[in-house]
């Protein structure tokens, strides 16, 4: 690379008069490597706008060139480049003579970033890339015999993208193709005994093909190759044998796992160099979701004792590192589990291994685990013997750690827990643990607070209904700056709501969501709407209290001198009329879903809620008039049919201008480059004042004349144009 220190501002200026692809071809050969690795990142942006002619007659002598770059960064990014556009310049023709149902609607000009979410998917290999006419000359002919080459590049990063390159193409070749132009080279690496990082390279690779290339094949090749470096003389090839034996396991089906691959896997735990045990240690989890339940509760978990009192400290912990997810694959066994693996995972919650480090991460693993083990025991305690009381005691040490992170864990999966246990066990061992996270630092209460309803609804109604102060205290308690706790309470409020009686929702939970209504963050009051949508249909004794308290709230917002209020009035409305709030039906047909909507629509017309929406089509703020406009399209046709009134508004606002222009730029059709659009962003239209409003400026806090920007009208409900010092 040429000398940093030595480089002029002038040497690294780019030509921008130059049209794309003169400008990709001058200067990947420039001599300053950071201009080169610039231009070879876009490689794909630039051929998949290219015609196959041009790309195949200037672009591939450039890429052959840049194979053999000196930097391996640019070595590196010509890989991940080449295979977009292999992939890319298939689909395009695919999508040019016949384009699939299968495939999303491409862009145009196409992108990399399409082209990836096809490879990606799980449909590319439906789409017979392989009958496209670039396959050939770029897939078989050029680009696979590149990546050949460059897997055995003397860098290991171009040899991991290379192998994932490999491995992306050929989700696209043809089946035939794969084993002359594909595993051929696989096991050419395989067989190369001068180099153990080719072989090295060669276990990974035929791990990763093994999908691709399916079951026949790798019982056939890979299977026997694995096999062979697993006995390699070197313990760096046997270490990444035994770190990817698991997925060729799954492919090559139970009975050449348990008769051929799962012997050379043992081998490998009794294996001399410690690195390869752990290595072992490391993917035994992967190897028990593999076989079958009498190899993983005999041979496995054999293995699995046999490593976590191995003589080696670091083979020992690593297996107690993945011994909790060991445990939860047990769950499906209906067994108990064996009480030795009960012990050590127990253990793990006090565990001293003389080093503070370890014993910290190990009680990391330890937490995280918990409800999977917690799963495990439950469903093998058959006989109703108390599979929780075996780890409670662990629990509570844990749920009580000095590092913060332990106790967020846990505080994160209370309510998975919970859910594992019968309502009495709950309310013994984890309310007072629930009452501790929520007096505990932001980190760990923000755990519990995200799946309160989740928790909540584990416990018997009269229990739940003694913990409906909680929900007013997480306010109280935390700071008013902290508005992200309110907005995690104000999102799982429409469903808390079905939890608690009537009376209480009256009380407790509707003056909270009355308060979040007005909360001086966007985020907060646009999560309390579809509480209030779900409060109005609640069925039930004091339904009509309830619905009398929304009804004059919501007039409030309606003819509020804020704007705010009067877009999240509107906002309001639209989530009840679409029939967004939850219901407590779990499946609803369409036929029952537009019946409610129309009974919910005549419901709101005979509270006059839509007379007030009506008010606010002429507003002086055009925010709100977008939010009216938004309004009354969600509304059913047929109910706008029946109501001339409604139809009128509705006309009036597409004959306003400024929503419709707002509409069409930012919700209908938001085609504006996203440089343009954070540029007009900035930008405000001047509207001429209507006679009498020039009295009512200001009165919102902004200029009554200034339009809707994109950022504000991308998200209406936001109304975000106030939260930027938020």
């Amino acid at each position: 690379m040429q000398d940093e220190t030595s480089l002029r501002w002038e040497d690294l200026s780019i030509d921008d008069s130059l049209a794309a692809l003169p400008r990709l071809i001058q200067y990947t050969q420039s001599p300053i490597a950071l201009q080169r690795l610039v231009h070879v990142k876009q490689l794909s942006d630039v051929c998949l706008k290219t015609d196959l002619q041009t790309l195949i007659g200037k672009v591939l002598p450039i890429i052959r060139k840049l194979e053999e770059d000196e930097e391996y960064v640019v070595r590196q990014h010509l890989v991940e480049q080449v295979v977009k556009v292999g992939v890319g310049v298939m689909i395009k023709d695919v999508v040019a003579s016949d384009p699939p149902a299968k495939l999303p609607p491409p862009p145009s000009p196409m992108t990399d970033e399409y082209v990836m979410e096809i490879l990606e998917g799980d449909e590319v290999s439906k789409l017979e890339l392989y009958k496209t006419t670039p396959y050939r000359t770029l897939i078989l002919e050029t680009f696979l015999p590149m990546l050949a080459r460059m897997l055995s590049d003397q860098s290991p990063e171009v040899r991991t993208v290379c192998s994932s390159g490999l491995v992306s193409l050929s989700k696209c070749m043809n089946a035939g193709d794969l084993g002359p132009h594909v595993l051929t080279v696989v096991l050419q690496l395989a067989h190369d005994d001068e180099n153990e990082e080719m072989r090295m390279t060669a276990a990974g690779l035929l791990a990763d093909m093994c999908a691709v290339i399916g079951a026949d094949l790798v019982r056939q090749f890979v299977a026997p190759e694995i096999i062979s470096l697993a006995e390699d003389p070197v313990f760096r090839v046997r270490k990444a044998s035994a770190l990817n034996l698991a997925k060729i396991c799954k492919i090559a089906g139970p009975a050449d796992t348990k008769n051929r691959l799962l012997p050379a896997y043992v081998r490998l735990t009794r294996d001399d160099m410690y690195r390869v045990r752990k290595a072992c240690a490391e993917s035994l989890v992967e190897m028990s979701k593999v076989v079958d339940s009498a190899t993983r509760r005999g041979e496995l978990v054999s293995v699995f004792a046999g490593l976590l009192d191995d003589s080696s400290k670091f083979v020992r912990n690593a297996a107690l590192q993945h011994l909790g997810n060991f445990i939860s694959t047990l769950a499906d066994d209906e067994d108990p589990v064996p009480s030795l693996l009960i012990e050590k995972f127990i253990g793990m919650a006090q565990i001293d291994t003389g080093d503070a480090t370890t014993d910290a991460e190990l009680r990391l693993h330890c937490a995280f685990s918990f409800p999977a083990v917690v799963l495990a025991v439950e469903s093998g305690d058959r006989a109703g013997k108390g599979g929780w009381l075996a780890l409670v005691d662990a629990f509570q040490i844990l749920v009580r750690d000095v590092m913060w992170n332990v106790r967020k864990t846990l505080s994160c999966s209370l309510h998975e827990i919970a859910k594992l246990l019968e309502p009495q066990l709950v309310e013994r061992d984890l309310l007072q643990v629930f009452e501790l996270f929520l007096r505990d630092s932001e980190e760990v209460k923000v755990g519990v607070i995200s799946h309160i309803y989740e928790f909540l609804s584990v416990l018997s109604p009269l229990c739940r209904e003694s913990y409906l102060h909680t929900l007013t205290e997480i306010f109280d308690s935390g700071s008013p700056l902290n508005w992200r706790m309110r907005h995690i309470v104000a999102k799982q409020l429409p469903k808390l709501i079905n939890l608690f009686e009537m009376k209480s929702v009256q009380h407790s939970i509707l003056p909270l969501v009355v308060t979040l209504l007005r909360d001086p963050v966007a985020e907060v009051r646009t999560s309390s709407f579809a509480a209030v949508a779900s409060m109005f249909e609640l069925k039930g004794g004091n339904q009509g209290k309830v619905q009398v308290e929304i009804i004059r709230e919501m007039t409030a917002l309606a003819v509020s001198t804020t704007y705010v209020d009067r877009v999240s009035f509107l906002c309001t409305c639209q989530i009840l009329a679409a029939g967004q709030a939850p219901t407590e039906l779990v499946e609803e047909d369409k036929e029952k879903k537009k019946e409610r909507i129309l009974e919910l629509c005549t419901m709101m017309q005979n509270k006059k809620l839509f007379g007030l929406a009506l008010k606010l089509k002429d507003d002086k703020t055009s925010n709100v008039r977008v939010a009216c406009w938004k309004l009354f399209t969600s509304l059913p046709e047929e109910f706008i049919a029946k109501h001339k009134e409604l139809k009128k508004g509705l006309q009036e606002l597409e004959d306003d201008k400024v929503v419709m222009k707002t509409v069409n730029k930012v919700i209908l059709y938001p085609t504006v480059e996203e440089d343009d659009a954070e540029k007009e962003a900035g930008e405000v239209e001047a509207v001429e004042p209507s006679q009498g409003e020039e009295a009512r400026e200001g009165q919102d806090g902004q200029d009554i004349n200034t339009a809707v920007t994109a950022e504000e009208a991308a998200d209406i409900p936001t109304n975000s144009i106030e939260s930027s010092s938020e």
